[in-house]
């Protein structure tokens, strides 16, 4: 009875307090639509098909969370305490469909912290409102726009018998559960009901999974729309993010790599020193709902960063999405480039993501978003540094540092900022663009609070300042619906000056609104002490 008792007492869960997150697949949008435009894809994204976790009364739990009870549903009265045999299972809750799409879905179990080794002996089901029990991997529901909540739902979890002394003292905490949905076959498509019937789900897993089990085979291919499975695409992963501080990271080959504190995604089983890429956008990784905390509050030097770190080992030409994260203090977001050949990311999106801090250093990818973000005032923390307070500074990135001319590929060929709010007190900064390409800029719907710094003898308090590699350096921009405060100086800036942040009259450049139509934009100089402009414009 003795032994029974303290085997109850020292098998703790943290499972009171489960965080419901909803990660959504909208549209089959990466199985189905990756090659569309990207507008399409947040258009879908944005309305038409959506998933929530709701209790029995129909209120969201987001951000309130369910509690194990006692299996007839009644509340123990006490601490759960876990033993071999016992089951236990949450409050009942139900899946709700908020778009117009119908839609099938699988529930995930990920944001473990802890003794994972738990997971070996307990197993985790879905338990229907008739008492009916399927294993938590087999389970799958489905909604029509006609039947938009399911029955009533309940997460179980069961000890195995046999659990001995080895699992004593050990902890989990952090669960949530994801919801992951996409299209059924129901509504009559281009042709018929059939059409979505190879709609494949993504995965979901661990920070733990990715960084030491998962390799780059291991992820399932996707399907193709007649039902063959894709020769090089595969299914998105999903990476529940939850509460991340920096740590030590030692991660070196031939000279490349990263030393310091920062926060790591991946492993050299999915990315390493001369592996070979993977086409670009064969894989996706989504990094969503959770905060990064950096274990950097400034920087002296964007050559010479410290203990900034986030660093994507993935494979090389993968779209790699941060959604719903937070982000604080400075990071950089950086990856193993020297494969072979050399790769970026094919594209890195920021999606409804604030940034408490600074983004600095060489950009990661041949393509950048930052779409529905939120910049808040943030002074770089670094001795002598507050100048250096660009809420974002890039730089086109190369990995060539050889003599003669650099014909290598680098990275930031296209920048995309649409609807976000800065408030800061220097702009948003890219440099180095256009470099052997022709840059695609679009900057759309942004709000812009942009203060002089106390101090301040020249002006600098601009929006956003486009630097051009060189006499050679070509882009198309397409500005339209930015709003500036009274204390923004300018929307654009630049130096007339030789320098990373300098304009270049380049012909073929072109200044366009959304509708592509040309126009021109009245630049402010960089630091000038008179107000000089100068004309931002199509040169034909």
């Amino acid at each position: 009875m003795t032994k029974h008792v303290s085997t109850k007492r020292a098998l703790i869960l943290s499972l009171l307090s489960m965080l419901l997150c909803v990660s959504m697949l909208v549209g089959s949008t990466y199985a189905w639509f990756t090659d569309t435009a990207t507008t399409s894809v947040n258009t879908i994204q944005a309305g038409t098909l959506k998933v929530d976790i709701v209790n029995e009364s129909g209120d969201s739990v987001l951000g309130t969370g369910l509690s194990f009870r006692n299996v007839d549903g009644t509340a123990t009265g006490e601490a759960i305490l876990w033993e071999p045999g016992c089951t236990y299972r949450t409050e009942g809750f139900m899946i709700k469909s908020t778009g117009k799409l119908a839609l099938k879905y699988k529930v995930y179990l990920n944001g473990l912290d802890g003794n994972s080794e738990l997971l070996k002996v307990i197993t985790f089901s879905i338990v229907d409102a008739s008492g009916n029990v399927v294993d938590l991997n087999a389970f799958e529901g489905h909604l029509t726009p006609n039947d938009t909540v399911s029955e009533v739902l309940y997460l179980q979890g069961t000890m195995a018998t046999d659990a001995g002394n080895d699992y004593q003292g050990k902890e989990l905490k952090g669960i949530s559960i994801t919801v992951v949905a996409t299209q059924d076959t129901v509504e009559k498509d281009s042709k018929d009901e059939k059409y979505d019937e190879n709609a494949t789900l993504p995965i979901v897993a661990s920070i733990a999974d990715l960084n030491t089990n998962m390799t780059a085979a291991s992820i399932p291919m996707a399907k193709n729309p007649d039902g063959t499975e894709s020769a090089t695409k595969h299914v998105p992963v999903i990476v529940p993010v939850g509460e991340k501080a920096a740590e030590d990271i030692t991660y070196f080959e031939h000279n490349s790599g990263y030393t310091g504190k920062g926060v790591m995604f991946g492993s050299t089983n999915l990315n390493s020193y001369a592996a070979a890429p993977a086409n670009a956008g064969d894989y996706t990784f989504i990094f969503r709902d959770g905060t990064v905390n950096s274990a950097a509050t400034g920087y002296t030097s964007i050559d010479n960063l410290k203990d900034t770190s986030v660093y994507m080992l993935v494979p090389g030409n993968s779209d790699v999405v941060f959604e719903n994260m937070t982000f604080n203090g400075v990071v950089s977001f950086d990856i193993q480039m020297y494969t072979s050949p050399w790769s970026y990311l094919n594209s890195i999106t920021f999606k409804n993501c604030t940034f408490n801090g600074i983004v600095v250093g060489s950009c990661p990818a041949v393509k950048a978003t930052f779409d529905g973000c939120t910049f808040k005032n943030y002074t770089n923390a670094a001795p002598d540094s507050a100048n250096n307070s660009n809420p974002i500074w890039w730089r086109a990135a190369t990995g060539y540092w050889g003599e003669g001319a650099d014909e290598s590929v680098h990275s930031l060929e296209e920048f995309t900022f649409i609807n976000n709010k800065v408030t800061s007190t220097r702009p948003v900064k890219i440099e180095r663009i256009g470099w052997n390409c022709t840059a695609k800029i679009t900057i759309l719907d942004n709000e812009f609070d942009i203060s002089a710094q106390a101090g301040d003898t020249v002006t600098k308090n601009m929006a956003i300042n486009i630097g051009q590699k060189d006499s050679t350096s070509k882009f198309i921009l397409i500005d339209d619906g930015n709003t500036i405060s009274a204390n923004t100086a300018s929307l654009y800036t630049a130096a007339l000056t030789d320098g990373s942040n300098q304009y270049v009259v380049v012909s073929g450049s072109q200044v366009l609104d959304r509708n592509g139509k040309d126009k021109t934009i009245t630049a402010m100089v960089w630091k000038t002490t008179t107000g000089e402009t100068f004309e931002m414009k199509t040169i034909k």
